[in-house]
């Protein structure tokens, strides 16, 4: 094929098949200027490619070399991408809370404490396991070699009364704060 004849065929394919390949590229990429540069570059693969073609299905044809230009610029496009400066900061901070989080809660934990001191036996004792320490039912009910149901219920009550306690605790501090 001559120049001539590859260029009158290029202009051709572009006539009939340019919005087709733009609006392909457009929706895989969703992004204007580059569906536009897309266009063109497989245009110009096409135009390399006319000594080779056979010119059967040239609408297909166009739309294969289109779809291929567009997969390799999305892999291309996921490899450039520049984090963003805020991106960067988060990604590189250390992911231990920062230390003013831990002197709230050793005031809550001391308060806390406190709270569970100031109840009645045997619900002080089962309170400082459960909410101190962190045991469960069940391990307190193992150490103390009392009856599971019997802990779950002491639990229960100890936590009823340390709302109680809680509450009380706080309503003087908004009266005296807001004098």
């Amino acid at each position: 094929m001559t120049k001539d004849q590859s260029e009158q065929r290029l202009k051709q394919a572009l006539d009939q098949y340019e919005k087709l390949i733009f609006s392909l590229c457009y929706r895989m990429t969703n992004h204007y200027f580059d569906a536009q540069d897309l266009t063109q570059e497989t245009f110009l693969a096409y135009y390399q490619s006319l000594d080779g073609f056979d010119g059967v299905h040239e609408k297909a044809y166009l739309a294969k070399i289109a779809t291929n230009k567009c997969l390799d610029y999305l892999k291309r496009a996921d490899r450039r991408m520049i984090p963003a400066e805020d991106t960067m900061l988060t990604a590189n901070m250390p992911t231990a809370p920062p230390p003013e989080n831990q002197v709230l809660e050793d005031l809550v934990q001391e308060e806390l404490r406190e709270l569970c001191g100031s109840l009645s036996p045997p619900y002080d004792q089962v309170a400082e396991q459960h909410f101190c320490q962190g045991m469960t039912a069940k391990q307190i009910a193992q150490a103390t070699g009392t009856k599971l149901k019997t802990i779950q219920t002491r639990i229960g009550r100890a936590k009823k009364q340390l709302q109680k306690k809680y509450h009380r605790a706080e309503i003087p501090l908004r009266k005296g704060g807001s004098a």
